[in-house]
């Protein structure tokens, strides 16, 4: 069976001014250049404080909100790590929670049969119950990082999500963004880490897609 990329993000949680953060500043610090820039497309959410930023030059859109800051994107050669890296960098002593770097596949449920005997065939739910999701969770740690694979069977699809998940609550501001900085500059890899953890436990290949160059 191969799964198929369908978008990946880089998140960092902690305590930010949102009002910093802005297309403006990107270029002033370098992150996006002025050609980038125009037009850049801002949508306020309405359930939360927060905004979000897209350009059509971008391979990638950013999400700005008082508790978290992330990137994400549908290339699967788009780096997401290294921009929120560069964030970090020039706001050190912003109170930090963790970073994540995410990745979600998918595949048609065409191919459920390539997927391990209790997910194929589930025990029946109980009278007065329907079966609407099926599941399968792996989190293992290397070092500073876990790693959580959490493969679900809905109605329409096969989806597996991909975290790779760095904690650094309980740190020294300095030292958190440092660590910070180091596991947003390590997506690629992470991804790539993860990737074989996917065939090791579930025996399936990675498609990065028609048109999406598959990171080096």
């Amino acid at each position: 069976m191969a799964l198929r990329f369908k978008y990946s993000s880089c998140a960092v949680a902690g305590t930010f001014n949102m009002y910093i953060v802005q297309p403006a500043w990107f270029v002033e610090i370098g992150i996006l250049s002025k050609e980038d820039t125009p037009p850049i497309g801002i949508a306020a959410k309405l359930d939360e404080p927060g905004f979000r930023f897209t350009s059509p030059k971008l391979a990638s859109r950013w999400f700005v909100a008082p508790n978290r800051i992330f990137l994400d994107t549908e290339s699967a050669a788009e780096d997401c790590g290294d921009p929120i890296a560069k964030v970090l960098e020039m706001l050190p002593w912003t109170p930090l929670v963790g970073l994540g770097n995410n990745t979600t596949y998918t595949a048609p449920l065409a191919n459920l049969d390539a997927l391990p005997v209790i997910l194929q065939n589930p025990p029946e739910p109980p009278n007065g119950f329907s079966l609407a999701q099926r599941g399968f969770h792996f989190g293992v740690s290397q070092e500073s990082r876990v790693f959580n694979l959490q493969l679900s069977i809905t109605q329409e699809e096969i989806e597996l999500a991909v975290n790779v998940h760095t904690e650094l609550q309980g740190k020294g501001r300095a030292e958190a963004s440092s660590i910070a900085q180091a596991a947003a500059k390590r997506f690629m890899q992470d991804r790539r880490d993860a990737e074989s953890l996917i065939q090791h436990y579930f025996n399936v290949s990675i498609n990065h897609g028609d048109g999406n160059a598959e990171p080096s």
